[in-house]
């Protein structure tokens, strides 16, 4: 998962809405559209859950539309960054986890949802 890092103003935590430029400091990768990543605010020392709304296209200079989530607490936030699957054996599901089981199970239906239409279409 990644993690932005920008200020998140009053004006942001009312709207729920966040713009990121595509170069914004943290991200590794380009983002696509329903992926969740981290937001943190250094100014506040402040983390948030956040959804990729809109995701202009590679290399462009737009960025980003993020739908801020929840606040979540600095270990948590380490939790989400660190390597997943994680190598442990134990039956305790962490928050992540289950966001992660979520986000599988919505790209599985987006693709069976594009097969099922270009089969209708033939």
């Amino acid at each position: 998962m990644q993690q932005v890092e920008t200020e998140v103003g009053p004006f942001t935590r009312r709207s729920r809405s966040l713009h990121v430029r595509g170069d914004a400091r943290g991200l590794t990768r380009p983002l696509v559209a329903g992926e969740h990543l981290l937001v943190h605010d250094p100014v506040a020392g402040e983390h948030f859950t956040a959804l990729v709304a809109d995701a202009a296209p590679a290399g462009s200079p737009e960025g980003y539309r993020l739908v801020l989530g929840t606040r979540i607490t600095a270990a948590e936030a380490q939790e989400w960054l660190a390597p997943w699957p994680p190598a442990r054996h134990t039956t305790h599901l962490t928050t992540r986890d289950i966001v992660a089981l979520l986000a599988e199970l919505r790209h599985t239906q987006s693709r069976m949802s594009q097969a099922r239409d270009e089969a209708l279409a033939q």
